[in-house]
């Protein structure tokens, strides 16, 4: 790139961010810091920014030159109407970084469930000297909705464990982490009798409420249900209706429609549901600074994007 290009990072992280893209470019690029979408300057004449969706559409107003978005989130939604506005924007999602973290927490969860580590806890703190039932991971099934690359290390982990992993996607492609994949429309075969369902899937119109009423009654009893995906892939009646039955017999949500989760939402309340604050996989910026930066190169040659964003399927 020439001397007088620029690079905007509009992100909560942009400074940490900003400095692992600085560690991996030409001293001639030039990277802009703007914290908030209010910092851009009007006619602002980059043409590359990183940065959170949300915040891309908030400043984009200001960046009439704007190609390409790199988001710092795996999920692009608040971008898709500005795609559909500037049909010559390019845009490509965080995929390949978060994999091992989600991993991670839905591993840990499981285990914290099925060996009794929370209910442990609440007996220590009572002096409570009992050995509570406890099951093991070997030999169960689990399925995983969404066998892209997070979905795919999220079952490798769990085949680690001795889980036999299916696979739930748009079109059911075979993918060598899963034991069988299965297309969306037959995901009531995959999840039937299944004593793990991980969801992954992104927020399209295609995947809202797939997490329904009848998906929960096909699972085994006391079955464990982990979103890491997007809130509205769940239909929350369905959920809170499914733990009163013991199908899901425990549901650990880190992502919800609305963020943060209101305080009067049942899911707060309700036994046997386990909220966190969508932190499942934090910003890593060294990892997010070398995705850009390969992108950057790929974007200089006019080569595809690792992460392009299909505006059509919405990911």
């Amino acid at each position: 790139m020439s001397r007088k290009s620029r690079i905007l990072v509009l992100d909560p992280h942009a400074e940490a961010i900003a400095a692992a893209v600085r560690e991996r470019i030409s001293p001639k690029e030039t990277v802009i810091i703007a914290v908030r979408p209010e910092m851009v300057r009007d006619d602002e004449p980059a043409a590359i920014c990183l940065g959170r969706p949300d915040m891309i559409v908030a400043a984009a107003r200001r960046l009439p030159n704007l190609s390409w978005g790199q988001s710092t989130w795996a999920g692009v939604r608040p971008l898709l109407p500005l795609m559909a506005e500037r049909p010559e924007l390019s845009v490509s999602a965080a995929k390949g970084i978060f994999g091992d973290a989600i991993a991670e927490y839905v591993v840990g969860w499981l285990l914290a469930l099925d060996r009794g580590v929370l209910d442990y806890r609440a007996q220590q703190v009572r002096g409570d000297w009992r050995p509570l039932p406890e099951r093991s991971a070997v030999n169960r099934t689990a399925v995983v909705l969404g066998t892209g690359s997070i979905g795919a290390r999220v079952a490798e982990r769990l085949t680690q464990f001795g889980m036999a992993v299916r696979g739930v996607s748009r079109e059911g492609a075979q993918v060598p982490a899963f034991v069988r994949c299965w297309p969306v429309a037959e995901r009531l075969m995959a999840t039937r009798s299944a004593d793990l369902v991980v969801n992954t899937l992104p927020e399209t119109p295609q995947t809202r409420g797939l997490a329904d009423a009848e998906l929960f009654a096909a699972l085994a009893d006391d079955a464990r249900f982990i979103n890491v995906g997007r809130g509205s892939v769940v239909d929350e009646a369905a959920l809170l209706a499914g733990i009163a039955r013991g199908r899901p017999g425990a549901a650990v949500l880190d992502v919800f429609e609305e963020e943060p989760l209101p305080a009067e939402h049942p899911y707060w309340s309700t036994p046997g549901i386990y909220v966190t604050p969508h932190i499942a996989a934090r910003t890593d910026a060294k990892k997010i600074g070398q995705l850009f930066t390969d992108n950057l190169a790929r974007h200089q040659r006019g080569a595809s994007l690792v992460g392009a964003v299909d505006p059509v399927r919405g990911y």
